[in-house]
């Protein structure tokens, strides 16, 4: 990801901000299309998950870097998820989705530069969380096999 790539992204994301639950339920909506077996990972309120999700995105926006590195947070939040067994296709799913509600928000502001962008932003987003969940699973086998 380069720093013309950041810059797209973060500013195409200020353009989401006016109706971030919006984006937030259209993103589910299109994941649930995609896969409807994903849909019980996803428990409570629908309004909730959509408004924690735009959260979290605006928070992975700010914090990450040309370099594609992220904060500790992100890695947590990475590793808070390892329970969740997320397959590489699921991965595929959410970027999909979020590539798709990005378009359907954005409009003529999603143009194959930005498209891009967000495409490399969240293929590095991907592999930082995958290596969060493989660190977590890691230590938590090595805590079960040191237990006596």
């Amino acid at each position: 990801m380069n720093k013309n790539q950041l810059t797209l992204v973060r500013d195409s994301f200020e353009l989401l901000r006016p109706l971030p639950k919006g984006f937030g339920l259209s993103f589910y909506e299109r994941l649930f299309e995609l896969d409807p077996s994903l849909r019980p990972l996803f428990r409570g309120h629908l309004e909730n998950q959509a408004s924690m999700f735009v959260t979290a995105l605006g928070f992975i926006v700010a914090d990450m870097s040309e370099a594609g590195s992220f904060s500790r947070a992100i890695n947590e939040l990475g590793a808070r998820h390892h329970s969740l067994e997320i397959s590489d296709a699921t991965y595929t799913r959410f970027g999909e989705a979020l590539l798709w509600t990005l378009e359907q928000r954005l409009g003529e502001h999603f143009t194959p530069d930005v498209r891009e962008a967000w495409a490399a932003a969240y293929s590095t987003l991907a592999e930082a969380l995958k290596r969060s969940v493989e660190a977590a699973r890691r230590s938590e086998e090595e805590r079960a096999h040191a237990m006596p």
